[in-house]
């Protein structure tokens, strides 16, 4: 990774161990943990530094970090950045048979130390997916769908946000789609 695009990646995600920890399917992969060919390799650390570099500009764009305390959408209409209490999800309507499936590789964002934005990169929204969605908006949430993000790999970007803490959301763009033209 370019020096350029750790310090900005360093004040988005956390870091341990002076390793950026990026979300689930965005790190580059180790070369010699890998059990891909040197082509397969070579293609896997293109698309994980395109969807790097598209995450960290789409994150700074909206003035956002990760956090880890997000949980489910109830966390987005807190005032605090704090993880809900066992099972507490599940006793709001969240949790596994209502928001799982929708919410598969989530990162959960702040702005201004607020809870903001979650992102989600679900393989299929089904119709109990966009009914359980309608009903966070019904709680004062706003929600777009569309293209697969910076994640890939046959998914749907989903973002979910509180208008009052950011008027607006772009979705990112595809990462497949911006390697293809870089080549």
């Amino acid at each position: 990774m370019n020096r350029d695009l750790e310090i900005r990646a360093s004040k988005i995600f956390k870091k341990q161990q002076g390793e950026i920890l990026w979300p689930y399917g965005l790190a580059t992969p180790n070369r010699r943990r890998s059990a891909l060919s040197e082509d397969q390799y070579k293609e896997a650390a293109a698309h994980a530094r395109v969807a790097q570099l598209v995450i960290v500009e789409w994150a700074e764009d909206h003035g956002l970090r990760s956090s880890e305390s997000g949980c489910c959408p109830r966390w987005l209409l807190r005032n605090a950045s704090r993880q809900c209490e066992p099972d507490a999800c599940e006793n709001y309507g969240s949790g596994p048979r209502n928001d799982e499936r929708w919410l598969d590789h989530p990162i959960f964002w702040l702005k201004d130390g607020l809870p903001t934005v979650i992102t989600s990169s679900p393989y299929s929204v089904s119709e109990d997916d966009r009914s359980r969605i309608e009903q966070w908006q019904e709680s004062g949430l706003v929600a777009a769908f569309g293209g697969p993000g910076w994640y890939g790999y046959g998914t749907t970007q989903i973002v979910m946000w509180h208008p009052e803490r950011l008027a607006s959301v772009y979705l990112a763009e595809d990462a497949d789609r911006l390697l293809r033209h870089s080549k």
